[in-house]
């Protein structure tokens, strides 16, 4: 069995025996995004999805660096407007040669889940929402005077020198 003749499992679940007679696999899918909708928050986040895979051998264990690229639909961390957003995550995995299956779509699912606590900015001059009446300084000026807000402000009237 060669590259040229492995036919990705969509399932990204390999024997571990074909890798083992190859010597190693470079491969590479794309994967659909409805497969992931239930692991964040909101359905339809995740855009496109491909993987890249490179399995390498020893003796005893069969190494695993994953990559994974795609675009996801992310809410900005400063104004809150949803955006379209390339990603890029890597992962690396470790698998026993005894056994059977080597399930990859477990690292995909767990990388991406890992997304979801990632703050992005849907541009680098995003301005955010004022922090008094809440509008987006982005679209609208809104007048409000510019402060420089300390949480410990009311404490500092209580102060005694």
């Amino acid at each position: 069995m060669d590259y040229l003749d492995y036919d990705v499992p969509e399932n990204l679940r390999f024997r571990t025996l074909d890798i083992v007679r190859m010597k190693g696999l470079e491969c590479t899918a794309k994967l659909a995004p409805k497969d992931f909708n239930n692991i964040l928050s909101e359905p339809d986040k995740i855009l496109s999805v491909n993987v890249k895979l490179s399995f390498s051998i020893s003796n005893k264990d069969i190494f695993v660096h994953g990559e994974l690229d795609g675009q996801i639909r992310a809410r900005c961390g400063r104004c809150l407007e949803f955006f379209e957003t390339p990603f890029h995550e890597e992962f690396d995995q470790v698998y026993s040669v005894s056994s059977e299956i080597i399930d990859i779509m477990y690292e995909v699912v767990q990388t991406l889940a890992l997304i979801e606590n990632i703050a992005f900015i849907c541009k680098s001059d995003c301005k955010g929402l004022c922090g008094q009446c809440g509008k987006n300084r982005n679209i609208t000026a809104c007048g409000c005077k510019e402060e420089n807000f300390s949480p410990f402000a009311a404490l500092k009237k209580d102060k005694k020198i």
